[in-house]
C-alpha cells in the first residue's frame, strides 16, 4: 500500500466515495484528521444484505413511490415483502 500524504486541513472531516454501478454499488470512506495520513475503508455491511465482510457491494436498485420519493434501496428492494408492496402501491423500480 502506498503511503498517503498527511491531511493538511485544520479540522476533522469525513469523506465518502460512492461507486454507483449498473449492477452493484459500493461505498468507501475516510476520516481525515489533521496531520495524519488518510486511511481508506470500504463499507462491508449493508441493511438486508447477507454478505458480511470482504468486498461487499449492494444491488443497484431503488424503488420510488408515485410521488417520486425513494422508498427502498439495495438488498432491501429484493425482499419479497418490498416487491409485493411495490406492486400494490405502483412504485417505480430503477435499475441497470
Amino acid at each position: 500500500m502506498t503511503e498517503r500524504e498527511p491531511y493538511t486541513g485544520t479540522t476533522r472531516k469525513l469523506v465518502l466515495a460512492f461507486d454507483v454501478g449498473t449492477t452493484y454499488s459500493g461505498i468507501s470512506y475516510s476520516i481525515l484528521d489533521p496531520g495524519e495520513s488518510p486511511v481508506i475503508n470500504d463499507v462491508t455491511r449493508f441493511p438486508a444484505t447477507d454478505r458480511v465482510g470482504g468486498n461487499s457491494k449492494i444491488p443497484t436498485i431503488i424503488y420510488y413511490d408515485r410521488e417520486g420519493n425513494p422508498r427502498s434501496f439495495g438488498g432491501e428492494a429484493l425482499q419479497e415483502a418490498i416487491i409485493e408492496r411495490a406492486e400494490e402501491e405502483e412504485w417505480v423500480k430503477a435499475e441497470w
